[in-house]
């Protein structure tokens, strides 16, 4: 009786098991890669770090397939590729005004702290891909070639730590928002470093993270978009409070006309992306492409004007309409530029589990 029992509890066990795989496969089949993907985790690595290749490299074998991804130049001026295993998710300590060594730190300690978050992959639960790349798409460097032509059935794509902190929060992060700049005051309010938990309130307080020109004036997204609309809004009520004063109206019909005005040409305004776009080739000539936003505000894509995230985990991509390719090349867009026309946010993101199909 006691082996009949334990069989039928070992059975039990097995039904419970496999309704408890089912119900989870296809989230996991997004966050980890099959066995067959392209996943360089037989690439060596120490645990919680990054390398810059010096060269491209070839990963791969008969049955995932092969590809050789590209790098160009090295050190943080690299583009291209680089290989990483690092998931810190939050603000680098060193660099709060807070909990800053004594001394200050030398530019170079400054930008390792920054790579801390530059080259670690930002996921809502702590990360279980093991090694990925991280690609810088300036100067076209990004991408891959196949050994053998063929379809790329999915890749999977995630923010940086630095880019999903600068677009969620921007360069400072404290308890008090500059509504005039929609930058928040250094000498803001103490705030829990995200993702730490920290039931210990002097563990709390203002946290920094330079931009890539290296200055502390980079904004979150929402905020720009609030810029924006400001600026339309107020051109456009000032206009109208003025045609109302020219005409001998008082100031207090000249204010309702500019609220009016203002209300209505600001929410014709909508601004805030940062777009991925994956482009196949074969033989030197374009087969398609496929965007995907790492971070974007609602209404800013007409076809999708319910959208309105910033990724904080692996997406997988589908990318079965390029065709048949020899070469995938990633490049990055936002609508947040400087003066000279160049993306304020940083031009990086990761990218996991390659599928080929056979």
């Amino acid at each position: 009786m006691k082996l009949k029992h334990k069989h039928i509890d070992m059975i039990t066990a097995a039904i419970i098991g496999l309704v408890l795989f089912t119900s989870c496969e296809d989230e996991l089949g997004v966050i980890i890669p099959y066995p067959n993907d392209i996943t360089f985790n037989e690439m060596t690595l120490d645990r919680f770090s990054y390398e810059i290749p010096t060269a491209p490299f070839t990963v791969g074998d008969d049955e995932s397939g092969v590809i050789t991804v590209n790098v160009s130049d090295t050190g943080n001026n690299y583009s291209g590729f680089a290989l990483s295993n690092k998931n810190f998710r939050s603000y680098p300590w060193n660099l709060s005004p807070n909990f800053a060594p004594v001394g200050g730190l030398s530019l170079t300690e400054v930008q390792e702290e920054i790579n801390t978050t530059a080259f670690s992959v930002y996921t809502d639960l702590v990360n279980r891909t093991e090694n990925y790349l991280v690609g810088n798409t300036d100067n076209d460097n990004a991408f891959f070639t196949l050994s053998t032509p063929g379809t790329v059935e999915h890749v999977l794509v995630a923010n940086t730590s630095y880019n999903y902190l600068l677009t969620s929060y921007g360069a400072i992060y404290s308890d008090d928002l500059d509504l005039v700049t929609q930058s928040y005051l250094i000498d803001g309010g103490v705030v829990a470093n995200p993702m730490i938990e920290n039931p210990d309130i002097a563990r709390y307080g203002v946290f920094t993270l330079p931009g890539i020109d290296g200055t502390l004036s980079t904004i979150r997204l929402a905020g720009t978009e609030l810029l924006a609309k400001f600026e339309v809004g107020n051109s456009a009520g000032e206009a109208a409070r003025q045609d109302v004063l020219n005409a001998g109206g008082t100031e207090e019909e000249a204010q309702t006309a500019y609220d009016d005005a203002y209300e209505i040409a600001a929410d014709t305004v909508h601004k805030g992306y940062v777009k991925l776009t994956i482009e196949g080739s074969l033989n030197g000539s374009t087969t398609g492409t496929v965007d995907v936003y790492l971070a974007i505000r609602p209404e800013v894509d007409s076809a999708f004007p319910e959208y309105n995230y910033i990724l904080n985990d692996w997406k997988k991509v589908d990318l079965t309409a390029l065709g048949d390719v020899d070469k995938v090349l990633f490049t990055m867009s936002s609508d947040y530029l400087d003066t000279q026309g160049k993306m304020v946010y940083p031009s990086m993101f990761c990218l996991d589990g390659i599928r080929l199909s056979k």
